[in-house]
């Protein structure tokens, strides 16, 4: 039976001046980054089902205003009213806005706080369903890692921007930025949170996918796209299912990003992907992007267990666990068995419109992103060295490549006394793993990493140079 949600319409009509104190308080109680951290910790080991109490319990005892807004927003823990006013002030605003609650155990939260950075998100309650606005997902700071830029940027669009944190980071790297969503709910949360963090620069515009700005360029596009599959006769959720195997729907955001993108734009779109055999997902990839002249780089992380990806996501589904919850992993199991799907994998897909046509397609594995954050520096050195590898003869020859800053080159001893091969092994934090190459290719890299230009290396320089630079064992300079 699906659940009633709150009222969001109430959260347009609160006063300005209330927004900016609660914001204020927020701020002066220490509620950012470091006390999200410090209660994530308790129990971090347990699924959030059975770690709750203990943050509870933990959050209890802090004393000052950090404490009683955590249990209330964070934890949902009824809060004494003395309690709450000492922390809020005047509480009548944000009961009227429908942020507060007031009944005999106390003071509620019905809506969800997180912390996105040092930003302020407001959303649903995780586990609602249906139609529920969550204020961040699980790889809402790894979309926002990979698509901030590090230069200034004119325009940005977060499409399917869901309760705003993507577009609030955006709008500190954009000057204009505009964020889209289906759902006239989430743009109600989205347009509370950009008055809650001070943001003006962000444009809310209610459209599936680009219609809302179909003669537009931008210089970054961000998306994460809903890609879980949905097993027939699931309940539907706007913001959790692209489709029967998940990927239809980022893959049609794929699809209409070259024609959005700026000569230098780049499109992040981040997502859960099926493995499946016959169907490469870079293959898949560039067929959704199409034949326009687009470079299209795919990032993609280890492939999860199938088995603990279901169990997780049925977790999440049902809270209280139990036969529902037993039911629902089994079925979502079953749905991933018929589609024949082999594994699913949390993948980055750049989209770069290409410098030369027909444009270059790469898959390179990275690390999970626990081990190593894929950050926008990393995505563009990566980019840039693909770039290079897919370049003419005569440009890579004119190019002048190192090693890595802060990578280890350790050779490795082979079988019957024949010559070592070459481990490459990258930087601390580097999304790539370790590269390795025989004794041939070592001698080559080692030329090339000494000299003016890849063409003064030698017979072979120009292979092995392509070679390394996909692995990430040589950078451009």
């Amino acid at each position: 039976m699906p659940v009633e949600l709150p009222d969001v319409g109430r959260l347009l009509a609160i006063d300005e001046r209330a927004v900016q104190s609660l914001a204020e308080r927020l701020r002066a109680a220490g509620l950012g980054p470091a006390f999200a951290a410090k209660l994530a910790r308790v129990g971090e080991r347990l699924d959030d089902a059975l770690r709750a109490p203990m943050r509870t319990w933990h959050a209890r005892r802090v004393t000052g205003a950090a404490g009683a807004l955590g249990r209330l927003f964070l934890l949902h823990d009824p809060v004494a009213v003395a309690e709450a006013q000492e922390a809020l002030g005047d509480l009548a605003p944000l009961v009227e806005a429908g942020l507060l609650e007031e009944g005999t155990a106390g003071v509620t939260s019905p809506v969800h706080l997180a912390l996105v950075s040092d930003a302020f998100c407001f959303g649903d309650v995780p586990g609602l369903g249906g139609d529920a606005v969550m204020p961040v997902c699980g790889g809402t700071l790894e979309l926002v890692r990979a698509a901030l830029p590090a230069a200034p940027v004119g325009s940005a669009l977060d499409l399917g921007c869901g309760a705003g944190p993507v577009a609030i980071l955006l709008a500190r790297a954009a000057a204009r930025v505009v964020a889209s969503d289906v759902s006239p709910r989430a743009l109600a949360f989205a347009r509370f949170n950009l008055a809650l963090n001070g943001v003006t620069n962000v444009e809310l515009r209610e459209g599936d996918l680009y219609e809302t700005v179909r003669s537009e360029r931008f210089d970054r596009i961000a998306a994460h796209p809903p890609f879980v599959a949905r097993p027939a006769g699931a309940p539907a959720s706007t913001f959790v299912h692209g489709g029967v195997r998940g990927d239809e729907l980022p893959l049609r955001v794929l699809a209409g990003a070259p024609e959005h993108l700026t000569a230098t734009g780049r499109a992040i779109v981040l997502g859960d992907w099926p493995l499946v055999d016959g169907d490469p997902l870079d293959a898949r990839v560039r067929a959704a992007v199409g034949a326009d002249p687009t470079d299209v780089l795919v990032l993609q992380s280890p492939p999860k267990n199938l088995d603990e990806y279901c169990t997780l996501l049925a977790a999440v589904e049902h809270r209280t666990l139990g036969e529902p919850f037993a039911r629902a992993a089994v079925a979502h199991r079953d749905h991933l068995d018929r589609l024949g799907l082999r594994g699913l994998a949390l993948a980055c897909v750049v989209v770069a419109r290409a410098s030369g046509a027909p444009g270059w397609t790469a898959l390179v594995p990275v690390r999970h992103a626990t081990d190593a954050p894929l950050a926008g520096d990393a995505v563009e050195r990566i980019l840039a060295a693909h770039a290079l590898a897919n370049a003419p003869a005569s440009t890579l020859a004119e190019a002048r490549l190192r090693f890595p800053a802060g990578s280890r080159r350790v050779e490795q001893p082979m079988p019957g006394g024949a010559p070592p091969s070459l481990v490459v092994q990258p930087a601390p934090g580097s999304p790539q793993g370790p590269a390795v190459f025989d004794a041939r290719v070592a001698a080559l890299l080692a030329r090339i990493a000494e000299a003016a230009c890849v063409g003064d290396a030698g017979d072979g320089a120009l292979d092995a140079a392509r070679d390394a630079l996909r692995k990430g064992a040589l950078a451009v300079t």
